[in-house]
């Protein structure tokens, strides 16, 4: 069952109550909070519970607001992407690359680029252009790590998943998600490095941890706290 509420500090809530729901989950969507309640709760424990989780949505919508504006430029390692308003398709977005390592998101005249879902668009049109680029930046980095720690993975492939960043399944096959386009060059190594850890020990064991380190030179702790505090130049989802 769904209901949506209203809340003086988060606007309108999609709220679900789901039978397997133990306790009240919130999370951003686009524009909106979607709240996760168990089946047997009121509307006035949800609102309860609005209440109580708002400060930290709050303070999560202020860190990871994402805007786009004319003529910004994302520059990551490998790609420069431009983002241009144009006014011969006023309402069409689109994505060009002449070369490899420039695209452009060029955005209709009628796109408000503070509305989200103008954002969600862009965003959508910057995955189009990690995607097409993701084997040529990734894959030349990821076997140079594996040659230097003597590691041989039986492949490579580039996944679709935008929240999974790196899987190594049982036949030793390493998966690097496109979205490590978008990450500094040392989150992209450490994607890599603790896949390739995953080589030797399938599970997050003490020595599968070691491994890693070593692959990082003791710096696998420092670099998982900068990539749960990035922040992402587009929307994940």
């Amino acid at each position: 069952m769904q209901r949506i509420l209203s809340h003086n500090e988060l606007g309108d809530v999609l709220v679900k109550f789901k039978p397997n729901a133990r306790r009240f989950i919130a999370r951003w969507r686009t524009g909106h909070v979607d709240l996760t309640a168990p089946a047997m709760a009121t509307e006035a424990d949800a609102i309860a519970a609005l209440d109580r989780l708002a400060p930290r949505l709050l303070a999560c919508r202020r860190c990871g607001v994402v805007r786009f504006h004319d003529g910004q430029e994302i520059r990551l390692d490998g790609l420069v992407i431009t983002i241009l308003r144009q006014d011969f398709q006023r309402d069409s977005i689109f994505v060009s690359q002449r070369e490899p390592g420039y695209a452009t998101v060029s955005a209709g005249a009628s796109f408000d680029f503070g509305d989200d879902s103008t954002t969600q668009l862009i965003s959508k049109a910057l995955k189009t252009i990690a995607r097409k680029n993701a084997s040529r930046i990734l894959l030349p980095r990821a076997r140079e790590l594996a040659a230097l720690y003597g590691c041989r993975p039986s492949g490579w492939q580039i996944s679709s998943g935008s929240r999974i960043l790196g899987q190594c399944n049982g036949a030793g096959i390493i998966k690097l998600s496109y979205m490590n386009i978008f990450l500094t060059s040392e989150l992209r190594d450490y994607i890599i490095c603790h896949e390739l850890a995953h080589l030797s020990e399938l599970n997050h064991s003490p020595r599968f941890h070691q491994v890693c380190d070593s692959y990082l030179g003791g710096r696998e702790k420092e670099l998982i706290a900068k990539l749960k505090s990035f922040e992402w130049p587009l929307l994940r989802k």
